[in-house]
């Protein structure tokens, strides 16, 4: 078998970087960072972000407010991020050492398979965090989108939760890309539009948002708990004050999240991504200090896998009851300033799940950049044998290359890794989305 060069060796590395780049549909959707320092088997990175804080901001009439009382306390959120994770994809020699050029490097399969299942891998994972870390969900479980008001009605939930209009994307499947396609090309008066549509099929943008499509969102595999009239709220006064629930007290996502003591006769699981309503518990905004416009239900999320034994079940939530007014002393205006939910839930309330026991549901996703953060670090380089790095241009994420022999057997090997970590930021920046 052939020698192999350093330049070889760097336009393969530099090619799988430029595969697995091109083909990351959640490089443009989702937010990425790279830690200092570098990851190896032992140690992994976690870093805590600090959340900006709201205020009561109150009128008064015929002068200023009286503060001889005291000013309203502040109250900083924060979130707890972490590295531990790695990705892997690997090659024979002889499909590496018969690349020695930019052109077969381009054409290698075995180089082009690689990079593209990694992508592939990767998108999975994000989206497999990002979708179901959403409690909002529009349309109907499983429904294609397949128009206008299906697509937007996960950007009016947005607005409801306060979020922006910047880097919006919506991530639907090819599904729903042909339905979307269908709907243009039946509009009356054929245009130029609908006509490049029927030609080259649907692509760029709906309501203004960038619109990608996949294979790779996830499917939730719901519990076996009902529907409804199962699961009970067992126990008034539990809602939570913000300050109780501002801090992530562990990784990925737990801020504003808190546990539900539940009654449940059996035992029955529910899985980590379902979404329920409480009756009587709508969803508040805290900016104007009212119900959302219409009034509905809030909607909430399983934060963890939990299992009811002996007639109970506690389930981990997002978001926390945070209920306007309530509390004491400074977390009265706190909890105005914050408050998710109208009315503290009603012992025994019963609680209604999306979904049928045990059904695989498929949400889509519309997602603002800033609501997930993918943690990266650059692996350490080995002493032994052959490797190198490189950074992805667009996205900061390192692949590591490294090239083994084994002296006892004679075998020869590559391997390409990566190390990241999807984190929740901002769940209210996320909502799921199926057709009517």
């Amino acid at each position: 078998m052939g020698a192999v060069t350093t330049e070889q060796q760097k336009l393969v590395l530099n090619s799988f970087a430029m595969v697995l780049q091109n083909n990351l549909v959640t490089a443009e959707a989702v937010s990425w960072n790279e830690m200092d320092g570098e990851m190896d088997d032992r140690n992994g990175l976690q870093v805590l972000e600090q959340v900006t804080p709201r205020y009561n901001v109150t009128r008064t009439e015929n002068g200023v407010k009286d503060l001889s009382a005291g000013t309203d306390g502040t109250v900083f959120g924060s979130e707890l991020f972490e590295i531990t994770g790695t990705f892997n994809a690997n090659m024979g020699w002889g499909d590496f050492v018969k690349i020695k050029s930019i052109g077969e490097a381009r054409q290698s399969k075995a180089l082009l398979g690689a990079a593209t299942s990694m992508a592939e891998k990767i998108d999975a994972y994000v989206m497999q965090k990002a979708v179901l870390a959403s409690a909002d969900w529009t349309g109907t479980p499983n429904n294609a989108v397949g128009n206008w008001v299906d697509a937007v009605a996960g950007y009016t939930r947005l607005k409801e939760n306060g979020v922006g209009d910047d880097e919006l994307s919506y991530i639907l499947n090819y599904f729903d890309l042909q339905q979307l396609g269908d709907q243009v090309v039946k509009l009356p008066g054929p245009d130029q539009f609908s006509t490049a549509t029927f030609r080259k099929g649907f692509s760029g943008e709906l309501n203004g948002i960038r619109t990608m499509f996949t294979n790779q969102l996830p499917n939730l595999l719901t519990g076996t708990r009902t529907a409804t009239a199962e699961a009970t709220v067992d126990g008034g006064a539990q809602n939570v004050n913000y300050a109780d629930v501002a801090k992530a007290g562990t990784v990925n996502g737990r801020r504003l999240t808190q546990n539900l003591l539940l009654a449940d006769a059996g035992v029955k699981t529910y899985k980590a991504g379902e979404v329920f309503t409480i009756p009587g518990v709508f969803a508040y905004d805290n900016r104007k200090q009212a119900l959302v416009s219409p009034a509905r239900l809030q909607q909430f999320t399983v934060v963890a896998d939990a299992t009811a034994v002996g007639g109970a079940v506690t389930l981990v939530i997002f978001p926390a009851i945070i209920v306007p007014g309530s509390g004491a002393g400074d977390n009265i205006n706190i909890n105005i300033a914050h408050a998710t939910v109208s009315a503290i839930p009603a012992n025994d309330a019963v609680l209604t799940f999306i979904g049928a026991p045990a059904t695989n549901l498929s949400p889509r996703v519309v997602i603002q950049k800033q609501s997930i953060v993918v943690n990266t670090v650059p692996l350490i380089l080995p002493a032994s044998d052959t490797s190198m790095r490189r950074k992805l241009s667009k996205i900061p994420l390192t692949v590591r290359m490294w090239q083994h022999s084994d002296f006892h057997t004679g075998e020869h090997g590559v391997r390409f890794d990566v190390a990241l970590n999807v984190n929740v930021r901002d769940r209210f920046r996320i909502a799921r989305i199926n057709g009517g």
